[in-house]
Protein backbone atom coordinates (compact mmCIF):
# COMPACT_ATOMS: atom_id res chain seq x y z
CA UNK A 1 0.00 0.00 0.00
CA UNK A 2 0.72 3.59 -1.07
CA UNK A 3 2.13 6.05 1.85
CA UNK A 4 -0.98 8.50 2.82
CA UNK A 5 -0.36 11.44 0.43
CA UNK A 6 1.45 9.55 -2.29
CA UNK A 7 -0.04 8.05 -5.49
CA UNK A 8 0.85 4.41 -5.73
CA UNK A 9 3.31 5.35 -8.62
CA UNK A 10 5.34 7.60 -7.17
CA UNK A 11 6.01 5.21 -4.15
CA UNK A 12 7.24 2.78 -7.50
CA UNK A 13 10.85 2.40 -7.56
CA UNK A 14 12.62 4.04 -11.15
CA UNK A 15 12.56 1.03 -13.68
CA UNK A 16 16.03 2.71 -14.78
CA UNK A 17 16.66 0.20 -17.53
CA UNK A 18 13.88 0.98 -19.10
CA UNK A 19 13.72 4.40 -18.53
CA UNK A 20 17.39 5.03 -20.21
CA UNK A 21 16.01 2.83 -23.43
CA UNK A 22 13.50 5.10 -24.26
CA UNK A 23 16.25 8.04 -23.08
CA UNK A 24 19.13 6.54 -25.20
CA UNK A 25 16.46 5.98 -28.14
CA UNK A 26 15.14 10.12 -28.45
CA UNK A 27 19.30 11.09 -27.98
CA UNK A 28 20.31 9.19 -30.79
CA UNK A 29 17.45 11.01 -32.58
CA UNK A 30 18.37 14.16 -31.70
CA UNK A 31 22.01 13.72 -32.23
CA UNK A 32 21.22 12.47 -35.82
CA UNK A 33 18.95 15.90 -36.03
CA UNK A 34 21.91 18.17 -34.91
CA UNK A 35 24.41 16.21 -37.53
CA UNK A 36 21.95 16.83 -40.05
CA UNK A 37 21.91 20.50 -38.82
CA UNK A 38 18.04 19.81 -38.25
CA UNK A 39 17.96 21.98 -35.20
CA UNK A 40 14.36 21.70 -34.13
CA UNK A 41 14.00 18.17 -34.75
CA UNK A 42 17.40 17.80 -31.85
CA UNK A 43 15.83 20.13 -29.50
CA UNK A 44 12.52 18.55 -29.83
CA UNK A 45 14.12 14.40 -29.31
CA UNK A 46 16.05 15.97 -26.46
CA UNK A 47 13.03 17.39 -24.96
CA UNK A 48 11.36 14.27 -24.64
CA UNK A 49 14.29 12.55 -22.94
CA UNK A 50 13.96 15.66 -20.39
CA UNK A 51 10.31 15.16 -20.42
CA UNK A 52 10.51 11.50 -19.71
CA UNK A 53 13.60 11.81 -17.12
CA UNK A 54 11.19 14.21 -15.03
CA UNK A 55 8.50 11.68 -14.28
CA UNK A 56 11.09 9.78 -12.39
CA UNK A 57 11.79 12.89 -10.02
CA UNK A 58 10.44 12.43 -6.47
CA UNK A 59 10.04 8.67 -7.08
CA UNK A 60 13.47 6.05 -4.95
CA UNK A 61 15.96 4.65 -7.16
CA UNK A 62 19.47 3.31 -6.07
CA UNK A 63 21.97 5.92 -5.65
CA UNK A 64 24.02 4.67 -8.42
CA UNK A 65 21.15 5.15 -10.88
CA UNK A 66 20.34 8.21 -9.54
CA UNK A 67 23.48 9.66 -10.62
CA UNK A 68 23.58 8.05 -13.90
CA UNK A 69 20.12 9.77 -14.68
CA UNK A 70 21.39 13.25 -13.35
CA UNK A 71 24.39 13.05 -15.75
CA UNK A 72 22.03 11.96 -19.00
CA UNK A 73 20.08 14.79 -18.27
CA UNK A 74 23.20 17.55 -17.69
CA UNK A 75 23.98 16.12 -21.18
CA UNK A 76 20.97 16.42 -22.89
CA UNK A 77 20.04 20.27 -21.43
CA UNK A 78 23.94 20.83 -22.86
CA UNK A 79 23.18 19.37 -26.12
CA UNK A 80 19.97 21.14 -26.25
CA UNK A 81 22.04 24.55 -25.73
CA UNK A 82 24.58 23.73 -28.16
CA UNK A 83 21.63 23.28 -30.96
CA UNK A 84 20.03 26.64 -29.77
CA UNK A 85 23.79 28.32 -29.93
CA UNK A 86 23.80 27.44 -33.70
CA UNK A 87 20.72 28.76 -33.97
CA UNK A 88 22.09 32.18 -32.87
CA UNK A 89 19.19 31.97 -29.52
CA UNK A 90 22.16 33.00 -27.54
CA UNK A 91 20.01 33.58 -24.53
CA UNK A 92 17.56 30.45 -24.29
CA UNK A 93 20.81 28.71 -24.99
CA UNK A 94 21.98 29.75 -21.49
CA UNK A 95 18.84 28.43 -20.16
CA UNK A 96 19.40 25.00 -21.00
CA UNK A 97 23.24 25.67 -20.38
CA UNK A 98 22.75 27.07 -16.62
CA UNK A 99 20.19 23.55 -16.19
CA UNK A 100 23.11 21.71 -17.31
CA UNK A 101 25.47 22.98 -15.17
CA UNK A 102 23.30 23.10 -12.11
CA UNK A 103 22.32 19.23 -12.47
CA UNK A 104 26.28 18.30 -12.73
CA UNK A 105 28.81 20.98 -11.60
CA UNK A 106 31.43 18.82 -13.72
CA UNK A 107 29.88 19.25 -17.25
CA UNK A 108 32.75 20.89 -18.62
CA UNK A 109 31.13 20.73 -21.70
CA UNK A 110 28.44 22.82 -20.56
CA UNK A 111 30.19 25.27 -18.96
CA UNK A 112 32.66 26.01 -22.14
CA UNK A 113 29.69 26.20 -24.08
CA UNK A 114 28.12 28.84 -21.82
CA UNK A 115 31.17 30.54 -22.14
CA UNK A 116 30.93 31.06 -25.72
CA UNK A 117 27.41 31.73 -25.27
CA UNK A 118 28.24 34.66 -22.98
CA UNK A 119 31.36 35.86 -25.36
CA UNK A 120 28.74 35.98 -28.30
CA UNK A 121 26.37 38.06 -25.99
CA UNK A 122 29.33 40.51 -25.04
CA UNK A 123 29.44 39.62 -21.28
CA UNK A 124 33.12 39.37 -20.95
CA UNK A 125 32.70 39.56 -17.09
CA UNK A 126 30.56 36.34 -17.20
CA UNK A 127 32.42 34.49 -19.98
CA UNK A 128 35.88 35.42 -17.68
CA UNK A 129 34.15 34.04 -14.91
CA UNK A 130 33.41 30.39 -17.09
CA UNK A 131 36.83 30.12 -17.98
CA UNK A 132 38.24 30.66 -14.39
CA UNK A 133 36.02 28.00 -13.73
CA UNK A 134 37.43 26.01 -15.77
CA UNK A 135 40.67 26.71 -15.14
CA UNK A 136 39.80 25.06 -11.62
CA UNK A 137 38.06 21.95 -12.38
CA UNK A 138 41.57 21.45 -14.89
CA UNK A 139 43.41 21.54 -11.29
CA UNK A 140 41.23 19.95 -8.98
CA UNK A 141 40.82 16.87 -11.40
CA UNK A 142 44.12 16.78 -12.88
CA UNK A 143 43.17 17.74 -16.18
CA UNK A 144 41.02 14.58 -16.47
CA UNK A 145 37.27 16.28 -16.91
CA UNK A 146 38.76 18.99 -19.93
CA UNK A 147 41.26 16.42 -21.80
CA UNK A 148 37.36 14.38 -21.82
CA UNK A 149 35.82 17.75 -23.51
CA UNK A 150 39.05 18.51 -25.63
CA UNK A 151 39.74 21.64 -24.10
CA UNK A 152 43.11 22.53 -23.22
CA UNK A 153 44.64 24.75 -20.07
CA UNK A 154 46.56 27.11 -22.81
CA UNK A 155 43.32 27.81 -24.71
CA UNK A 156 41.61 28.44 -21.84
CA UNK A 157 43.81 30.82 -20.35
CA UNK A 158 44.49 33.02 -23.67
CA UNK A 159 40.22 32.98 -23.26
CA UNK A 160 40.19 33.82 -19.84
CA UNK A 161 42.76 36.46 -20.47
CA UNK A 162 40.71 38.09 -23.51
CA UNK A 163 37.94 38.32 -21.35
CA UNK A 164 39.61 39.94 -18.83
CA UNK A 165 40.84 42.66 -21.44
CA UNK A 166 37.42 43.08 -23.02
CA UNK A 167 35.39 43.15 -19.58
CA UNK A 168 38.25 46.36 -18.52
CA UNK A 169 37.54 47.91 -21.71
CA UNK A 170 33.80 47.61 -21.43
CA UNK A 171 34.23 49.08 -17.89
CA UNK A 172 36.00 52.06 -18.70
CA UNK A 173 33.86 52.70 -22.04
CA UNK A 174 30.80 52.72 -19.45
CA UNK A 175 32.63 54.81 -16.74
CA UNK A 176 33.04 57.36 -19.56
CA UNK A 177 29.73 57.25 -21.34
CA UNK A 178 27.93 57.24 -17.38
CA UNK A 179 27.03 60.91 -17.25
CA UNK A 180 25.61 60.68 -21.09
CA UNK A 181 23.14 57.67 -20.39
CA UNK A 182 22.61 59.39 -17.23
CA UNK A 183 21.08 61.84 -18.76
CA UNK A 184 19.37 60.24 -21.79
CA UNK A 185 17.78 58.36 -19.20
CA UNK A 186 16.31 61.44 -17.23
CA UNK A 187 15.48 62.97 -20.38
CA UNK A 188 13.28 59.02 -21.62
CA UNK A 189 11.76 59.17 -18.12
CA UNK A 190 10.67 62.53 -17.98
CA UNK A 191 9.27 62.42 -21.46
CA UNK A 192 7.15 59.50 -20.46
CA UNK A 193 6.07 61.36 -17.09
CA UNK A 194 4.97 64.15 -19.09
CA UNK A 195 2.85 61.70 -21.62
CA UNK A 196 1.27 59.48 -18.76
CA UNK A 197 0.34 62.93 -17.37
CA UNK A 198 -1.50 64.50 -20.60
CA UNK A 199 -3.38 60.58 -20.66
CA UNK A 200 -4.73 61.00 -17.53
CA UNK A 201 -6.05 64.80 -18.30
CA UNK A 202 -7.42 63.65 -21.59
CA UNK A 203 -8.33 60.63 -19.87
CA UNK A 204 -10.46 62.29 -17.09
CA UNK A 205 -11.66 65.14 -19.19
CA UNK A 206 -9.37 67.68 -17.17
CA UNK A 207 -9.20 70.91 -19.91
CA UNK A 208 -6.51 73.19 -20.05
CA UNK A 209 -3.08 71.15 -18.68
CA UNK A 210 -2.05 74.57 -17.70
CA UNK A 211 -4.50 75.75 -15.43
CA UNK A 212 -4.81 72.43 -13.99
CA UNK A 213 -1.02 72.37 -13.67
CA UNK A 214 -1.14 75.66 -11.33
CA UNK A 215 -3.86 74.12 -9.10
CA UNK A 216 -1.81 71.32 -8.74
CA UNK A 217 1.58 73.29 -8.49
CA UNK A 218 -0.10 75.24 -5.65
CA UNK A 219 -1.34 72.19 -3.93
CA UNK A 220 2.52 70.56 -3.76
CA UNK A 221 4.27 73.76 -2.69
CA UNK A 222 1.68 74.52 0.46
CA UNK A 223 2.64 73.74 3.69
CA UNK A 224 1.98 70.09 4.34
CA UNK A 225 1.97 68.90 1.00
CA UNK A 226 -0.86 67.21 -0.73
CA UNK A 227 -1.78 63.54 -0.75
CA UNK A 228 -2.63 61.37 -3.67
CA UNK A 229 -6.12 60.46 -2.32
CA UNK A 230 -6.96 64.53 -1.80
CA UNK A 231 -6.39 64.94 -5.65
CA UNK A 232 -8.51 61.96 -6.75
CA UNK A 233 -11.45 63.27 -4.44
CA UNK A 234 -11.25 66.97 -5.70
CA UNK A 235 -11.11 65.61 -9.13
CA UNK A 236 -13.28 62.48 -9.21
CA UNK A 237 -10.24 60.44 -10.96
CA UNK A 238 -9.10 57.41 -9.34
CA UNK A 239 -5.82 57.15 -7.25
CA UNK A 240 -3.35 55.88 -9.90
CA UNK A 241 -4.27 59.19 -12.46
CA UNK A 242 -4.05 60.97 -9.10
CA UNK A 243 -0.40 59.75 -8.54
CA UNK A 244 0.40 60.26 -11.94
CA UNK A 245 -0.57 64.20 -12.17
CA UNK A 246 1.49 64.85 -9.01
CA UNK A 247 4.38 62.78 -9.91
CA UNK A 248 4.68 65.08 -13.01
CA UNK A 249 3.78 68.45 -10.77
CA UNK A 250 6.23 67.45 -8.14
CA UNK A 251 8.74 66.47 -11.36
CA UNK A 252 8.06 70.28 -12.28
CA UNK A 253 8.35 71.95 -9.57
CA UNK A 254 11.84 70.47 -9.21
CA UNK A 255 12.71 71.70 -12.07
CA UNK A 256 11.84 74.74 -11.91
CA UNK A 257 13.42 75.15 -8.25
CA UNK A 258 16.74 73.97 -10.24
CA UNK A 259 16.69 76.43 -12.76
CA UNK A 260 16.21 79.54 -10.29
CA UNK A 261 18.81 78.56 -8.09
CA UNK A 262 16.67 77.29 -5.28
CA UNK A 263 18.66 74.27 -5.04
Amino acid sequence: MAAAGKSAEEGMVVNVEHLMAYVEEQKSEGNAAFKAKRYSDALAAWQKCIDAIAQADGRPMDVEDMRLVLVVRSVLHSNRGQALMHMQFWRRALKDLDEAIAVDPENVKAIWRRCKAHEALKQWAEAEADAALLLSLQKSTQGRLLEQAGITAPKLEVARKLYATKREEADATAAETFEDRAEEAAATGLHKLRERFEEATKRNGLHGNAELATELADMVTRPGGVSAQHVANVYQIDDEDAETLLAWVRKACTMKDVLNGVV
